[in-house]
């Protein structure tokens, strides 16, 4: 079963735009061998992007010996650097230094070289060809080492180099693998038909006096721009409109495989001051091409391509902009282009002479060619949106919902113009969110004509502050959920998504059993293997139902590409159908680990498979309005919330409470901003009347006025949902301790504490003082909840819990240390009560892991008293003082605890390296472990004499019986400086204590993991 509710956030889904990385590519040019020519003077460039480095240049000789070695740094997001090229030229030096004329290059992307194992090729040969002589063949071999390493990756030891003067070159092509050595040169044609629906920009600086003399719409001039494997070529240029149509081809010629993945898509406005790019998409060559033996070569539709890029429309002072050239995920709907791609591979004789860029008119495709446009219907319903950012208290918030540009609120930009005394014109500006936000304007929501049937934007409402600690705030929707709809027209292509969707869901229901079967491996006596056997046994019964399906599946208006894939699919699914078979045969109790590792890696390519290259709806858009100004995002991809007759081509969160977390657009914290709840539905409109099947009975529906609706028709959704009746629940939180979390403070340790957010109610641990293995061993009690949705199915899909971990800081705010999810244990009325077990749970900052939680949640429904009736622990013990009212986790949950005696022997320190520039001279060693400390004696002078003279030390701790649980030791060295400031030099945490235990206590038969 897939949940919605309480699946848990990727890390990756969190960031707005890609954090920027540092990057080294190295490139070492060894030497050159059987180069054409007569008496030449070789030197060899490499060009990395932008730029450019030279080795120097040897007197003639066909086969050079250089040895140089080229840095190149780079600061940016790894999307960006791996699509840039690497170019490796030989050229024959002249008398006036650096004329040379090219003897040949060799081209390949960044990327192709770190997806080779170790990030590297290592002296190998690249095959050097000469662009404008393509008949001549090979022009010579450079043999270089190539490596791509980002900052904090552990680089593995080189091979030794066996340079035997007969060395194969043949054999070791500077290729990937399985691409053959001999590659045959083809054209790559991009056909360009039209666009729709382009974004009316105002360009330069006459854009704001046109908006004074009061123009409704400046249109552009746009024409398209494509970039493949170092060569460009533009289609012409079609003045002032938004629905361009160009009907052009630009054929590319490059050698067949190319080294490089990436085909760059990019419309621009023609403009006089400066070409601005109006959207970008990049198409992946892996995704419409198969390079298997009965593969295809890239084929691509014509199909409509979904634009992304900045909610702005002017080209100055948008701060947005540099998701318009493709950097970052857009945010904003900009338009649709139509394009196809083929391939041709030349047979010798007839290939062209030289390498050129042509652009040529094509015949406009026939109008209903993809097929006439059917109506689709949105519908969402806000159930809730809390953990709000708290900078939202005063001012009110809507909701946007929009997909394409249907349900946009039309912008008019507001400002306020003054005339000055010396009649210049100076703007007036207001006071936004954020100081950095000054490129934002007004928007003033008006509703275009056309949106009469719409309503895309919720009636705006004040936050206001949680319950219990009052550091989020959230919106008032206890009793009534606004609604919203958005009708739009399409092409009805949603066949792609529905076989894209049971492709997702069988992905989602393996990685859902591989984690359950991960969790089991990390404790002694689970039943990983047979929970392993399970998961493998359905995943191969999911791939005998897809194959069963899809044979009788009707593709309406297929193109090249759709024949293709689904033949790919077909071939696949039934391979990893035979490898589910062998791998459930050969497994045993012994290989669990291996088998994981293997299925994860049938994971991965499904869930590349998955992914439909053709996506004609675009993805939906919810924004969040304060106070008429857009302030954050989350994009939900139209393929999981689309409707389908069929139970398993309907998307994942189809008519489901789904979680969605908003995040503020170019912010790389990886914060959250807010959290929804949203029932989402999108179908053709001859389904609407399902729209509202799955919402809980509960409901009744009402219109704008405030009636109820009593016959549902397609055309008249309800505008808001209203409820009387309550179920009320408990959540207890038992937090019994984290470890290995991030040190806040300057001596290495943080003063920890969480705060629990479930719905709209958050309550907050006491803080512990200087520690990274914080033991809070709390029961924070939530009572009266009222949960939301179905209550059968409350089991599956569970609301999600999320645990904000906080450093506290004397002076000003916490430190935010990451946040980890979860999903409680639900326990209705009419069950009986049994007690959970303590889980780990992984805290995540950003995408890195940053320590774990041991904790377990319980959600309880309480009786219409609003009183729990069996369970166990009726009034929970308090933890110390009753008067501050801290509860303890209840026996039976909380672990056994046993005393333990750690004695340490302090030998000496070595090798210490210096601390902001000083020298260590006076270091001391503090150990650490469950809320004990131990100190060594400080060592007086570390340069004469590194060791300790006192040796023994001991600390009696208590842990728990189950090893499992057992909290990690931690190490520290800290220097004594003058003024009794202590500086840290260095820590290490060790996980496992009982590695240091005498044998006999090890082989306790309770405690002995598995």
């Amino acid at each position: 079963f897939l949940c919605s509710r309480s699946r848990l956030c990727s890390a990756r889904d969190l960031f707005a735009t890609p954090t920027p990385q540092s990057f080294q590519v190295g490139i070492n040019i060894i030497e050159a061998q059987k180069l054409v020519g007569v008496n030449i003077n070789p030197f060899v460039v490499v060009k990395v992007g932008e730029e450019k480095r030279h080795t120097a240049t040897q007197k003639s000789t066909n086969c050079p010996f250089y040895n140089e070695y080229f840095l190149f740094e780079f600061h940016e997001p790894r999307d960006i650097l791996f699509h840039r090229l690497i170019e490796i030229s030989v050229f024959h030096s002249k008398k006036i230094p650096f004329l040379g004329t090219c003897i040949g290059t060799f081209k390949m992307d960044v990327v192709t070289v770190y997806s080779q194992p170790d990030h590297r090729f290592f002296q190998k040969w690249a095959v050097i060809s000469d662009p404008m002589d393509t008949r001549a063949g090979v022009k010579g071999f450079v043999k270089c080492n190539i490596s791509v390493t980002a900052r904090g990756e552990v680089v593995g030891s080189l091979p030794t180099s066996s340079s035997s003067q007969d060395e194969d070159i043949e054999r070791n092509l500077l290729l990937p693998k399985r691409v053959p050595a001999e590659r045959p040169w083809a054209r790559v044609c991009i056909k360009l038909y039209r666009a729709e629906g382009l974004p009316s920009m105002s360009a330069g600086i006459m854009g704001g006096f046109s908006k004074i003399i009061g123009e409704k719409k400046v249109f552009i001039d746009p024409y398209v721009q494509v970039s493949f494997c170092g060569q460009q070529g533009e289609t012409s240029v079609e003045t002032n409109t938004t629905d361009p149509e160009w009907n052009e081809q630009i054929s590319f010629i490059e050698m067949f495989p190319p080294l490089a993945r990436k085909i760059k898509v990019q419309v621009l406005d023609d403009a006089n001051v400066g070409d601005v790019a109006i959207a970008t998409h990049y198409i992946d060559l892996q995704q419409i091409s198969d390079s298997g033996r009965n593969g295809f070569n890239p084929t691509f539709g014509p199909a409509w391509v979904n634009l992304y890029g900045s909610p702005q429309n002017s080209a100055l002072r948008d701060i947005h902009k540099d998701l318009n050239e493709g950097m970052g995920e857009g945010i904003f709907y900009r338009g649709r282009i139509l394009m196809a791609i083929t391939v041709e591979i030349f047979s010798s004789p007839s290939q062209p002479g030289e390498v050129t860029v042509e652009v040529e008119e094509l015949h406009p495709l026939p109008e209903n060619a993809l097929g006439r446009k059917e109506e689709f219907l949105l519908f969402a319903a806000f159930f809730e949106a809390t953990m709000m950012d708290s900078s939202l208290s005063s001012k009110p918030v809507s909701f946007e919902v929009s997909i394409g540009n249907y349900g946009k609120a039309e912008e008019v930009v507001t400002k306020v113009w003054r005339k000055m005394e010396k009649g210049e014109v100076k703007e007036e500006k207001q006071p936004l969110l954020d100081p950095g936000s000054d490129g934002e304007l007004d928007v003033e929501v008006l509703a275009p004509a056309s949106a009469a049937l719409n309503k895309s934007v919720t009636n705006s409402q004040r936050p206001e502050p949680m319950e219990y600690d009052r550091s989020y705030s959230c919106l008032p929707m206890m009793h009534e959920k606004p609604c919203v709809y958005v009708w739009s027209y399409w092409e009805d292509h949603t066949w792609r998504l529905c076989i894209s969707n049971w492709i997702v869901k069988l992905a989602e229901r393996l990685e859902q059993g591989l984690d359950d079967v991960e969790k089991l491996m990390r404790r002694p006596k689970a039943k990983a293997e047979e929970r392993l056997r399970e998961v493998l046994e359905e995943f191969v019964a999911g791939c005998r139902q897809y194959l069963l399906s899809t044979e009788r599946k009707t593709m309406a208006h297929p193109n090249n590409l759709d024949r293709c894939r689904m033949k790919y699919l077909m071939r696949n699914i039934i391979l990893y159908a035979k490898q589910g078979l062998r791998m459930r045969r050969r497994l045993t109790r012994a290989n669990v680990t291996e088998k994981v590792k293997e299925t994860r890696r049938v994971l991965t390519k499904l869930r590349f498979m998955a992914k439909e290259p053709q996506c004609t709806l675009p993805d939906v858009l919810i924004w969040m309005l304060s106070n008429n100004r857009r302030v954050a995002y989350a994009r939900v991809p139209a393929q999981n919330i689309l409707y389908s007759v069929v139970e398993e081509e309907k998307g994942k969160d189809c008519a489901k409470i789904q979680t969605v977390f908003m995040k503020v657009p170019r912010l790389h914290t990886g914060e959250i901003f807010a959290k929804l709840e949203v029932y989402m539905w999108l179908g053709v409109t001859k389904y609407a009347k399902n729209c509202l099947a799955e919402l809980p009975e509960e409901f009744k529906y009402l219109s704008e006025s405030g009636q109820e609706i009593a016959q549902l028709s397609a055309y008249s959704p309800p505008s808001r949902l209203s409820r009387d009746d309550f179920s009320y629940f408990q959540l207890r939180a038992h937090l019994y301790q984290a470890r290995g979390i991030l040190p806040a403070d300057d001596n290495g340790l943080s003063d920890p504490f969480a705060r629990v957010v479930f719905s709209t109610h958050c309550q907050t641990t006491r803080m512990l003082e200087e520690t990274l293995s914080p033991m809070w061993n709390e029961l924070l009690l939530f009572d009266q909840l009222i949960v939301d949705g179905k209550k059968e199915e409350l089991k599956t899909e569970t609301p999600i819990i999320i645990i904000n971990l906080f450093s506290h800081n004397k002076f000003g705010s916490p430190e935010f240390l990451g946040h980890a999810f979860a999903v409680p244990q639900v326990k209705l009325v009419d069950e009986p009560y049994t007690k959970p077990a303590l889980q780990f749970f992984d805290f995540y900052k950003g995408t890195k892991a940053v320590g774990e939680l041991i904790a377990t949640f319980e959600l309880m429904e309480l009786d219409y008293s609003g009183y729990l009736e069996d369970v166990e622990p009726k009034e929970p013990d308090y933890l110390g003082d009753p008067h501050a009212g801290r509860f303890i986790i209840p026996e039976g949950i909380r672990p056994v605890l046993k005393e333990f005696r750690i004695e340490i022997l302090f030998w000496g320190l070595r090798d210490l390296k210096r601390v902001n520039l000083f020298e260590v001279d006076q270091p001391q060693v503090i150990i650490e472990c469950a809320g004990k400390k131990v100190e060594s004696e400080v060592i007086v002078a570390y340069k004469e004499n590194p060791n300790f003279t006192e040796l023994v030390k001991y600390m009696d701790v208590d842990l728990p019986e189950q090893v499992y649980l057992h909290p990690p030791l931690s190490i520290f060295v800290v220097e004594k400086r003058a003024f009794g400031r202590t500086v840290l030099v260095g820590t290490h945490v060790v996980s496992d204590v009982m590695k240091f235990s005498p044998r006999e206590l090890e082989e306790d038969p309770e405690d002995v993991p598995k």
